[in-house]
């Protein structure tokens, strides 16, 4: 279909025929010249794939049978061209076996390559040496000759040589190999397809090849106009019912005439000119500038292909909003373009090459994942901007995080502005950094830098203000701090300080001083020691609590308590739990109706607690007190209100936990 729109698009030059009985004859060399909305007419016909038949009189007799055989040779010109030389043959008498058709195919491509050294990479000069040399080796072989094997010569009848210059073969759905991956890094970087170049020619590919002839389609369009000096006027669609009665009704219209039309089809079917086009220094790489406002597919282009180079994460909506020209600008920036927001054409014609620049660190924001997402948490983390867990996934606390970081750097950038310029002043609307929670390539640029104050300040009581809540984060995530973040280094703060330098073996001042800060914000900084570790042994019924040693260790034994495990049928769980915390005072089990007090969470619903109560504040129940030292619980361990009280006062969140 593609082909017969295009032929109906294209004037015949010239046509030159010559019958050749036999060997001894000429050539019929067919082109073919553009015509207006055509690919033929946006690129320079040096570019334009050409191709040259020379047909010869096969002479065979009608009542004759005949098999046809094709042979294909493609081969790579000096400048990279891919130049692609058929043979078409007739095999009379009987048909040939693999075997000898393979041995016919080899001597053909050694025909091929040989011919080629001494032709211009053009379709008329290449078809006809091969031509040349094809006549001169089909001879009957002798010892020492080449030629076509005389078996051959006999039943094979060449019918056409058909020569193109540059050739790309066409290529559609389940069509897969190196010219589909070349395909589709070229739609990758023209921002049409958003997958991988893997070679595989998938519904993804086809969608993108017919974004493309769509967009081709334009721009013939935008020649027809030009040509035309004005945009055609459709034919209505539709045409009120004839009135013979009526003046001026349809049958009194003028009869208006469809002008030009885009040849291009859109079919998703990458053929030969579209490929030519494509790769050509022809091909336009955008129509129109772009900018804040604008809609339309170019948009979604434009959008794609910052997301995969890495400016931006937000879907291509085909809304050139404020996100759009931001991640734009931060092309522009590592691109040493005017940051305009705008996508003019040295912009575009940068973006959509091979040569467009990602940045150093790509955008991450809500739903990210991955290596770069835990490089971000270990710095928050480290420099006092989160109490966040390292675990590769962008989630709200992660973007909390960010947000903690973007408005220490947008105060930073408000504190460099001169003394004399108001709040809403123009100075103040060109603070770059926005609080949103997305790390964008430039703020992780700023932020990874040598020149960002990862250590803050040394200080002390009475210092206040932002490095003073970076300290207090820092000291509660190490949990040596448990009051709120407040800015302000008062008792509580010199107290987790003092806490963090005997833990760290530096002097105990309580004042964050040079050595005290680079020990802290330091991703070896030594964690605050629980004040002990529970140990619950199922087979003695009993709970150990120790408290560190002088080396650090959990040796000392400063407690045991009396306790029941889970009963056979509902057994505690055995292991290590380190996601421990204090739960409310009463606990009230609603599946057996009984109060406990002094909840503290081991895992799940499995808990510390006291012994059992009829009702909150009532008097406890005997047979819970007089089933301690056995196994008795539904999976908790209970102990005496005595015991359980003292794990609730002394053990803070994340004490560890062992059951053994």
């Amino acid at each position: 279909m593609k082909r017969l729109q295009r032929l109906l698009s294209i004037l015949l030059a010239g046509l030159l025929t010559a019958s050749v009985p036999g060997f001894a004859g000429a050539e019929d060399i067919q082109q073919t010249q553009p015509v207006q909305g055509d690919i033929l007419s946006l690129m320079g016909a040096e570019n334009a794939p050409k191709t040259t038949t020379i047909h010869m009189d096969a002479n065979i007799p009608e009542d004759q049978t005949a098999e046809r055989r094709a042979f294909n040779q493609e081969l790579i010109s000096s400048k990279g061209d891919v130049l692609n030389v058929e043979f078409k043959f007739a095999v009379k008498n009987a048909a040939m076996g693999e075997g000898q058709w393979a041995t016919v195919e080899q001597w053909l491509k050694q025909l091929v390559l040989g011919s080629v050294q001494y032709v211009q990479a053009d379709s008329e000069s290449l078809a006809h040496v091969i031509y040349d040399g094809y006549r001169a080796q089909r001879v009957t072989a002798v010892p020492g000759e080449t030629g076509m094997p005389a078996w051959a010569s006999e039943d094979l009848v060449l019918e056409d040589i058909v020569c193109t210059v540059p050739y790309y073969p066409e290529l559609s759905v389940d069509v897969n190999g190196d010219a589909t991956r070349r395909l589709q890094q070229r739609l990758i970087d023209l921002g049409y397809l958003a997958g991988n170049a893997d070679g595989y020619y998938g519904e993804n590919t086809r969608d993108a090849v017919m974004r493309l002839e769509e967009y081709v389609r334009e721009l013939e369009q935008d020649e027809i106009n030009k040509a035309l000096g004005v945009t055609p006027t459709p034919r209505p669609t539709a045409t009120p019912e004839p009135d013979s009665d009526a003046p001026g009704d349809a049958a009194d219209l003028p009869d208006v005439q469809p002008g030009p039309t885009p040849v291009t089809a859109v079919d998703g079917v990458a053929d030969g000119l579209l490929q030519a086009y494509l790769y050509s220094d022809d091909f336009r790489l955008a129509r129109a500038d772009m900018r804040l406002g604008d809609e339309g597919s170019d948009v979604v282009r434009l959008q794609t292909r910052l997301n995969r180079l890495g400016y931006t994460t937000d879907a291509a909506d085909g809304i050139y909003g404020g996100g759009t020209a931001r991640a734009l600008r931060i092309f522009q920036y590592y691109s040493g373009l005017d940051q305009t927001g705008v996508a003019d054409g040295s912009t575009q014609a940068l973006l959509f090459s091979g040569e467009a620049k990602a940045p150093d660190n790509a955008m991450l924001t809500l739903g990210s994942s991955g290596e770069d997402v835990s490089k971000l948490q270990k710095r928050l983390r480290v420099l006092g901007f989160a109490s966040i867990a390292v675990d590769g996934g962008y989630g709200s606390s992660t973007k909390a995080g960010v947000e903690n970081l973007q408005q220490y750097m947008r105060e930073m950038e408000g504190e460099a502005l001169p003394a004399s310029a108001p709040p809403d002043s123009a100075a103040q609307a060109q603070l770059t950094v926005e609080v949103n929670g997305v790390a964008d390539p430039l703020l992780l640029d700023d932020f990874y830098s040598d020149s960002f104050p990862a250590v803050p300040d040394e200080m002390g009581n009475g210092a206040e203000g932002r490095d003073v809540v970076r300290l207090q984060r820092r000291l509660s995530c190490l949990e040596y701090y448990y009051d709120g973040l407040d800015g302000q280094y008062g008792s509580g703060t010199a107290n987790a300080v003092s806490a963090f330098q005997r833990r760290n073996d530096l002097p105990e001042t309580g004042v964050a001083d040079r050595s005290t800060m680079a020990a802290l914000f330091n991703e070896n900084a030594k964690k605050a020691l629980k004040p002990y570790v529970l140990k619950v042994s199922v087979d003695d019924q009993r709970v150990y609590a120790y408290a560190p040693d002088r080396n650090g260790e959990y040796t000392d034994l400063v407690r045991t308590m009396k306790c029941s495990t889970g009963r056979k049928g509902t057994p505690t769980p055995k292991g290590t739990f380190t996601d421990t915390a204090p739960g409310a005072r009463w606990h009230f089990f609603k599946k057996f109706n009984c109060w406990a007090q002094y909840a503290f969470y081991i895992q799940g619903d499995i808990m510390f607690h006291s012994v059992l109560y009829g009702q909150k504040g009532g008097k406890v129940t005997q047979s819970s007190v007089n089933h301690l030292g056995s196994r008795a619980s539904h999976g908790c361990v209970r102990l005496s209100v005595e015991d359980a009280k003292w794990i609730w006062n002394n053990c803070p969140s994340n004490t560890r936990v062992e059951v053994y």
